[in-house]
């Protein structure tokens, strides 16, 4: 802080500027009207550029404050990391994670589980009345829709194509800004459902700060905390982050600029002089402390924690030798990702220009590489996929912390770890013992609920149908949440209480109004109940039916009623992953139609589902109906 009380420093290293740091955020005035402009005016907007230029900072420290609230419904900028809180398997099978994700990050205030088992088009619906006013939202860090770890896509509804259909909905007028790195910009733009929203002119690319740009975004936040360069002492920081060897670079990275000044102010502290020449900090150090300290930091993840081994591997690619050593997979994706190396001219990696000298000038000094907070850490390499690593800094904490708070969040963790994994049983042993420590912590309600919900899943999944609805009551006594008692309904429908899962519902229903989710589950089963009066009214307010499981209890209804041709329109496409119960209400639906040779072959698929989620017993007895009459 200054005498003043200002802060000088931005974020430090990786971190983004944030919406409250916008009195900070310099150098990018065209770029923010031009990208402001597009995104008001487009359906679908895309934001593109290397890693580390900026993006995210661009958006939410540079657009998203001068856009006009009284004009705009905006959302807060959304990613598709889940929250830590919530276990892996709470969500639905059949919905997609990212996008129950996307959804909580849109919603912070709320509670995330409400989420779970929306789509974006419903959820749009539903959260945003309808005002006119066009929906300003934002899907940050894109590139891992592609890159992050996906349990299976089995019955996932995508979350592109969940995109998609909600950029083409008539009665949603969304604006989407996607935010993506250059790398994964083919594969964003190759989608389907997208490539019908890209408007001409609707992408824009972000570069590195010119020099005058560069300048104004070191100087201008020294002026806002009555503090100033002396004369040509700005000029010489920006052309030393320039210098990249014979011929100075035309532009500065970010990054760079982001590490040097916040070493910069560090350094001068609270003085009130003017700085001066004398002042400035030795850029090749800072930027090569950064690069050995991401180095070690990988190493110790991801190289068997041989830090001296990795640099001398990366030597040769930093002075790009023809003939360099291949880098594991793992060390060059987190490499990349930490903004020390890049894919180049025919997909080879390459160190950025700006840092290859401090790289390998810099031989001293060994970095801490000390993880500050083990779940977190863990929490990010299981949204990446690097199990070892989540697993091996969970147990560090358990084993550092065995009766600290903490223990429960690391329990929860290895539980998601081995849902991941399809190892039902160390989930639920994980699970359950992260259950037992949250339940001695007062006010632990809610998280108990949560997990205990996931508990109750997993043992659907399974088919240990009476333990999951003992599980899930638990679960309800505790927590009034309308996604807990809808799966509590399916788990009495799966047991044959199917008038006690309509009554859960019915009381859902009145406690939290018409929501989507809650209308879709009793419109299926009153549908498998031959209700069908009941169940085209349900359904027919969550309208367009975007899950195969909904379109065939639709069709059932409608074939019930009579409607034998709207019913046929009406039914999903089937395929190999089609679920148990969508077959066995297609296979109905053939029946009344009159094809009986077709409702046996679906009924005989049905049955024969041993995976997740299989036939309850008393489909089971139908589906058999099914193919002895045909």
């Amino acid at each position: 802080m200054t005498s003043s009380g200002k802060s000088l420093a931005p974020f430090v290293g990786l971190q983004p500027f944030r919406r409250e740091d916008v009195a900070k955020f310099h150098g990018r005035d065209r770029e923010i009207g031009e990208l402001t402009e597009r995104w008001q005016n487009n359906r679908l907007t895309i934001l593109h550029g290397p890693s580390g230029v900026g993006k995210t900072s661009l958006v939410t420290a540079g657009v998203l404050p001068r856009l006009d609230l009284s004009r705009f419904d905006v959302l807060p900028v959304g990613g598709v990391n889940r929250p830590s809180f919530v276990p892996a398997a709470f969500i639905p099978e059949g919905s997609d994670p990212q996008a129950f994700a996307l959804l909580a990050a849109w919603s912070p205030y709320e509670n995330p589980i409400r989420f779970a088992g929306l789509t974006i088009s419903a959820y749009l619906r539903h959260h945003w009345s309808p005002s006119g006013r066009p929906i300003m939202a934002v899907l940050d860090q894109a590139d891992d829709v592609f890159t992050a770890f996906r349990r299976s896509s089995r019955d996932h509804y995508h979350l592109l194509d969940q995109l998609g259909d909600a950029l083409a909905a008539d009665d949603l007028p969304l604006r989407l800004l996607v935010v993506v790195s250059d790398d994964q910009l083919e594969s964003l733009r190759r989608h389907d459902g997208l490539r019908a929203h890209m408007a001409r002119g609707a992408s824009f690319g972000l570069r590195p700060l010119g020099p005058d740009a560069a300048l104004e975004a070191c100087r201008r936040p020294l002026e806002a905390a009555g503090r100033e360069f002396e004369p040509g002492v700005g000029e010489a920081l920006v052309d030393r982050l320039r210098d990249a060897g014979p011929a100075p670079s035309a532009t500065v990275e970010p990054l760079h600029l982001q590490l040097v000044c916040t070493a910069l102010w560090d350094s001068v502290g609270d003085r009130t002089a003017a700085i001066g020449a004398g002042d400035l900090v030795d850029v090749d150090d800072v930027l090569g402390s950064f690069t050995h300290q991401v180095v070690h930091e990988v190493a110790r993840d991801h190289f068997e924690g041989d830090a001296d081994g990795l640099v001398e591997l990366l030597r040769p690619i930093a002075r790009q030798d023809k003939t360099c050593e291949e880098l594991p997979q793992p060390v060059a994706q987190a490499l990349t990702e930490r903004l020390v190396l890049r894919v180049g001219e025919k997909c080879r990696y390459e160190m950025p220009q700006r840092l290859v000298d401090p790289f390998l000038r810099r031989t001293a000094g060994v970095p801490d590489s000390t993880v500050a907070d083990r779940l977190a850490a863990a929490g990010a390499a299981l949204h990446r996929g690097w199990f070892h690593i989540a697993e091996r800094y969970a147990l560090e904490e358990i084993g550092l912390r065995p009766d600290n708070r903490m223990r429960a969040r690391a329990e929860s963790l290895l539980g998601d770890l081995a849902y991941l994994r399809d190892d039902g049983d160390a989930a639920l042993e994980h699970y359950w013992e992260a259950v037992r420590r949250y339940d001695t912590r007062p006010g632990s309600d809610q998280i108990v609920a949560t997990h205990l919900t996931a508990i109750g899943r997993i043992l659907l999944d399974r088919g240990a149908y009476q333990d999951a609805v003992a599980q899930l009551e638990s679960a309800a006594r505790r927590s009034r949440e309308p996604a807990i008692r809808t799966e509590l309904a399916w788990a009495l429908w799966y047991v044959g209480r199917e008038s006690g899962a309509v009554d859960v519902l019915d009381s859902a229903l009145r406690q939290s109004g018409e929501q989507p989710e809650i209308l879709r589950a009793r419109g299926e089963i009153l549908s498998d109940l031959a209700r069908y009066e009941r169940a085209l009214s349900d359904l027919g307010k969550v309208k367009p039916h975007e899950q195969p499981s909904t379109q065939a209890a639709y069709a059932l209804a409608l074939a019930l009623s009579g409607d034998v041709r709207k019913a046929v329109e009406a039914m999903p496409q089937l395929d190999v992953d089609s679920d148990a119960a969508t077959l066995l209400r297609a296979a109905r639906v053939m029946k009344v139609a009159g094809r009986h040779s077709e409702a046996s072959r679906l009924a005989w698929r049905a049955r024969e589902i041993r995976g997740r989620r299989p036939l309850p017993p008393q489909l089971t007895e139908a589906a058999d109906r099914l193919i002895v009459t045909a």
